[in-house]
């Protein structure tokens, strides 16, 4: 029996020539990634002659990644014969193992939250895809944050109305009159501000947003934002294409937030997971939105990602100057901290539920919000959407120990917010000028609280039909 790992020279080693395991270019391709991305943690099993038992795999990957040196362990207590069993038995034992598919999901979920390439983990990215588009978070709180209600033919909730739950507040009115802004705010200020508003004029909008062009709503909901000088504005996008072309409907709109005061100071991509099926007219398959960053005034993130390389020293390269000369890194020689702020591209599965038994197949991801959320804001800090659609910004302030205020000009989906958050939370919302409950206010108003949604009394919200409605043929609602 092997008692210690050696260091041997690669030229040492000889491939067994009766080994019948192939392998093929794409293993050895991702051997080396996984060898480049962890380093060599698994000794090659030779002989004392340097005839390889176990490790052809790993032999191959460091001749084409050109390693010199390689971890082995000398199997000398072997006979010949056994050798040729043992090489046999290595491959096939392997292959009789299988994954818990469940637990597999899970944990390339989270580890895809992560700086871990999983192109490194030997998956293809078909495989990849199909086990990432179901996979959650593994508690009962994430599943149930994918339950949305459907909208209610009839809402409980009238104009003016203004929900309250451990200091969050939803105000049902529209987010471009200042009057309901300010009886929301109350003299406050919004630290943050995060939404995910429509994306440009898809259809004509009917209900409540009747005759509303999209530039105008978009004027009038950032003229009336209660913002104080460090507040940071975090806005989600889609792409829209009209005659086969993609279209910049948000130019028009970010030059007026310049013109206001706002700095178009970041612009980030939101990676969504895998592509959606379909052939999608010959573009590839959509897997991201954008998020705009504004401010007035630049604040440093918080650091909260883990470091793969915590602990690590930094090496001496730097930037690039205008000269073209590569300058010195400011930390080199000093260990790499634990942490780190968030990457420009966001890395958060979309939400898998839907509104209105898939009338509206799009939410805004709770977990896109806590990105944001946590990055840029501190405990107890206030957070506003003036878009709330189905209040995923408000269960982000609750799961992260902020206050979130929302308006949402659609009774129906104030409806569906408030019995969101009664479904994920011990805290019941209560109307704010009576103390009443949402059932009680539904008996007060002779409103049925358990109502099917009725799809063709759902205008206020349309969606959007440019093509499959799970991306750009849709309305988010947030």
């Amino acid at each position: 029996m092997a008692k210690h790992i050696e260091h041997w020279l690669l030229s040492r080693l000889k491939p067994n020539k009766r080994n019948p395991r192939l392998h093929s270019d794409a293993q050895i391709a991702a051997i080396a990634g996984s060898i480049l991305a962890f380093g060599f943690n698994a000794p090659i099993l030779v002989d004392s002659s340097g005839g390889i038992l176990a490790g052809h795999g790993r032999y191959l990957a460091c001749l084409k990644l050109g390693i010199d040196t390689v971890p082995v362990i000398v199997l000398d207590h072997l006979s010949e014969t056994e050798k040729r069993a043992y090489l046999l038995a290595d491959n096939k034992l392997a292959e009789l193992s299988s994954f818990d598919d469940d637990l597999l999901r899970e944990e390339l979920a989270e580890l895809r939250d992560t700086e871990i390439d999983l192109g490194t983990l030997g998956f293809s990215d078909d495989e990849l895809a199909v086990l990432l588009a179901d996979a959650s978070d593994g508690s009962e709180a994430g599943d149930a944050e994918e339950e949305i209600p459907e909208a209610p033919a009839e809402p409980v909730t009238r104009a003016d109305d203004i929900w309250t739950i451990s200091g969050h507040k939803i105000i049902c009115g529209d987010a471009r009159d200042r009057d309901v802004v300010n009886r929301l705010f109350d003299g406050a200020r919004a630290d943050l501000c995060i939404t995910s508003p429509p994306y440009s004029d898809q259809r004509e909008y009917t209900g409540e947003m009747r005759g509303v062009l999209w530039l105008d709503l978009m004027r009038g909901a950032f003229a009336a934002l209660p913002a104080n000088d460090e507040t940071q504005v975090f806005v989600n996008l889609g792409l829209v294409h009209r005659s086969n072309e993609w279209i910049p409907y948000w130019e028009p709109w970010i030059e007026y937030m310049r013109s206001i005061g706002w700095r178009r100071f970041g612009w980030y991509v939101w990676d969504q997971g895998p592509g959606l099926p379909g052939d999608w007219n010959g573009r590839l398959a959509p897997a991201f939105e954008f998020i705009f960053h504004f401010n007035r005034k630049s604040i440093h993130p918080n650091k909260t990602k883990d470091c793969i390389h915590a602990g690590d020293s930094h090496g001496p390269s730097g930037l690039r100057g205008t000269d073209g000369q590569v300058g010195g890194w400011c930390h080199q020689d000093r260990s790499i901290q634990d942490t780190k702020i968030p990457d420009s591209v966001i890395r958060v599965m979309r939400h898998k539920g839907a509104i209105a038994g898939g009338q509206h197949p799009a939410v805004l991801a709770v977990g896109i919000v806590e990105e944001l959320i946590l990055a840029y804001t501190k405990p107890n800090a206030l957070i506003f959407d003036p878009f709330l659609g189905s209040a995923s910004v408000t269960i982000a302030a609750l799961k992260t120990g902020r206050r979130a205020y929302g308006t949402e000009i659609s009774p129906a989906y104030c409806d569906v917010a408030v019995r969101r958050l009664t479904a994920l939370f011990n805290e019941t919302p209560v109307l704010q000028a009576t103390r009443q409950t949402f059932a009680e206010v539904a008996a007060s108003r002779g409103v049925p609280v358990d109502q099917s949604a009725n799809p063709k009394q759902q205008a206020a919200r349309p969606i959007r039909c440019d093509g499959p409605a799970a991306f750009y043929g849709r309305k988010r609602r947030a």
